[in-house]
């Protein structure tokens, strides 16, 4: 699948889905309580149109749906920062990149992972 467009409720969604690997939606839902608080029937019905977009995987186990992500992580990611780069800064990484390191919420350490991962490509 490309790079989907995700709205935050399907983030948090699949953040639980990438947690738990495998999940019912009322293990979903139990797992979202006190983030969302949705109910059982709204996590169902949000997981079952993502299973429709192909962002979520969902086979039956005995007479329950299991669902599985099924994106990456790293997919999402990086759909939604070129969508933030294309949206916010004209589509130039220069100019988010130049955003980033200006803030001045940056720690110190967190400005060096910033230079090593610049140094070395980004490569690990």
């Amino acid at each position: 699948m490309a790079d989907p467009d995700l709205k935050e409720t399907e983030w948090d969604l699949l953040e639980a889905l990438w947690t738990l690997r495998r999940a019912t939606a009322t293990e979903v839902t139990a797992h979202l309580q006190e983030r969302r608080g949705w109910a059982y029937s709204t996590v169902k019905t949000l997981l079952d149109r993502m299973v429709k977009s192909g962002v979520v995987a969902a086979r039956q186990v005995g007479n329950v749906w299991e669902y599985r992500p099924a994106i990456a992580r790293e997919t999402a990611r990086r759909g939604a920062w070129a969508r933030l780069v294309e949206l916010a800064f004209g589509g130039s990484i220069d100019e988010a990149l130049h955003f980033v390191v200006e803030q001045r919420t940056l720690t110190p350490e967190q400005r060096r992972e910033l230079q090593a991962l610049l140094d070395d490509g980004g490569e690990e």
